[in-house]
């Protein structure tokens, strides 16, 4: 039997994290210059100020400026409503399995007001070692990530013991 859900928590924590993704952009904002950098552990993490156009790993950033900002807002609503639908209609059985819709939720979340109110994300996470560089990220796509890793371990892994179908070749 699926677990009674929260409404308001969903909604509270969700928007808890778009705020503090809001703030750690602001405050990265207004402290460094388009294209800054600030060394955190040499040669390996660097807080730098950057913006993205693009989704993921700057996917499609090449679109004409309107219709890319327009495609994002549109893709992030649709990925809310599904995120939304997923946890209001079909919530996961397991308390960290809804804590990954609310991080994927409020990641969404900040990073959409982004997109609304600039048409591009800040970036401000990177992470390389010598000439290799992870692209920049924030705490939103963190959210969205750590989200989805703990959504995916919960949907792949094994909570009844038998693997799918193990019953199906039996004959009783």
């Amino acid at each position: 039997m699926k677990k009674k859900t929260s409404l308001p928590l969903f909604v509270s924590v969700s928007v808890l994290l778009a705020v503090a993704d809001q703030i750690v952009k602001w405050i990265l904002v207004s402290n460094f210059r388009l294209g800054e950098s600030l060394v955190v552990i040499p040669g390996y993490f660097n807080i730098t100020y950057l913006r993205n156009r693009g989704g993921a790993f700057s996917l499609l950033a090449g679109l004409p400026p309107v219709w890319g900002r327009v495609f994002f807002i549109v893709a992030t609503i649709g990925a809310l409503a599904f995120v939304f639908y997923l946890y209001r209609y079909n919530p996961p059985e397991n308390r960290w399995s809804r804590f990954s819709l609310f991080l994927i939720f409020g990641g969404g979340l900040g990073n959409l007001v982004d997109r609304a109110t600039t048409g591009e994300v800040i970036d401000f996470l990177l992470l390389y070692y010598r000439d290799y560089y992870w692209p920049a990220f924030n705490l939103a796509d963190s959210c969205i990530s750590v989200g989805v890793v703990l959504l995916a371990i919960d949907i792949f892994r094994d909570s009844g013991g038998d693997p799918a179908g193990a019953d199906e070749g039996k004959s009783g």
